[in-house]
């Protein structure tokens, strides 16, 4: 029987190095110590964990090496009950590592990735094939030549896409924007992006022209909640204040499961999904870890409901 799933996941795993409870930043030249660290899941493995917590049925086709960092993190994938049914390991090292810093709200990265040891949208197309899904989600930026195949393959199923971003200073000029953008659905960067890519100086004013190109816009802004646009408007939904910031790191992963959530599975408006996302990124950057905080079903709709303001909760249309 082909596995059926509410959302496929077509993306890599990350092992996440995380350092805590830094007293000053580290510079050259110095050696700083750091009063906490843990080692997780990254990247797709977030969004994973927060969907499954969620209680939706989410194939990840991630890829695994024999090394310890992909035996680490396959393990966590197991012990989070996440659906490996389309995942690969191979029989040779695959080390995809980041070390994160975490300072004052903010973070810095130094990463590592061996080169892929198969054709990973090969791999991903196949599982796509062999599967029934009502939405595709795609963790990272694409090419449109990767784009491309992958798109077919869930329109033929009658699936919806959506498309999460990466920082790149080029962003502007990396593709052809409107043209990549015509192969999703909804496009979810965040303010520091959608600004690269448009060249525009405000958050607003980048909502406005990549609502030009695709319609729905999702932009995260951290803990100043989210930009929406959409029928010509733009909308302004506030982040919630689930506590003290310990580590933003996969809160926006955390925010896309929250939006996932509403939007495929509930089929909420954009802004009450929206809250949904704002939900899951707040409470996630309350502890270590994106996904170590992320809500179950039963939390999200339980501080959804303390809300006030009902499925328009913290949204403001903009002028």
């Amino acid at each position: 029987m082909r596995p059926q799933y509410d959302i496929f996941l077509p993306g890599d795993y990350f092992f996440d190095m995380i350092y805590t409870g830094l007293r000053q930043f580290p510079v050259l030249g110095a050696e700083v110590y750091s009063q906490g660290l843990i080692a997780t899941g990254g990247a797709m493995f977030i969004t994973a964990v927060a969907l499954r917590r969620l209680g939706i049925r989410a194939g990840w086709a991630a890829c695994f090496g024999n090394d310890y960092y992909s035996d680490y993190v396959h393990r966590l994938a197991r012990e989070a009950d996440l659906d490996l049914t389309l995942a690969v390991r191979v029989d040779q090292p695959y080390r995809r590592v980041t070390t994160s810093i975490p300072y004052q709200g903010e973070r810095a990265f130094v990463t590592y990735v061996d080169p892929p040891p198969i054709d990973i949208e090969a791999h991903w197309r196949r599982g796509m094939a062999a599967s029934d899904f009502k939405h595709l989600h795609l963790g990272g930026l694409l090419s449109i030549k990767r784009l491309g195949p992958l798109s077919e393959i869930a329109r033929a199923q009658g699936a919806t896409i959506s498309m999460d971003c990466q920082d790149n200073p080029d962003l502007k000029n990396v593709c052809d924007w409107p043209e990549l953008l015509a192969l999703v659905d909804v496009f979810m960067p965040n303010a520091r992006e959608a600004m690269l890519i448009t060249g525009l100086s405000t958050v607003q004013g980048a909502v406005e022209q990549l609502a030009a190109w695709i319609d729905p816009i999702i932009v995260k802004d951290g803990a100043n909640g989210v930009w929406i646009g959409h029928d010509g408007d733009v909308i302004h939904v506030r982040a919630i204040d689930a506590g003290p910031v310990i580590d933003t790191t996969g809160a926006g992963d955390c925010f896309n499961a929250g939006f996932l959530y509403g939007w495929v599975v509930e089929r909420a408006p954009l802004s009450q999904a929206a809250v949904y996302g704002n939900i899951c990124g707040g409470l996630s950057v309350t502890q270590v870890g994106g996904a170590t905080a992320a809500p179950t079903r039963a939390e999200l709709l339980d501080w959804y409901a303390r809300l006030s303001g009902g499925a328009d909760a913290g949204s403001e249309r903009q002028p």
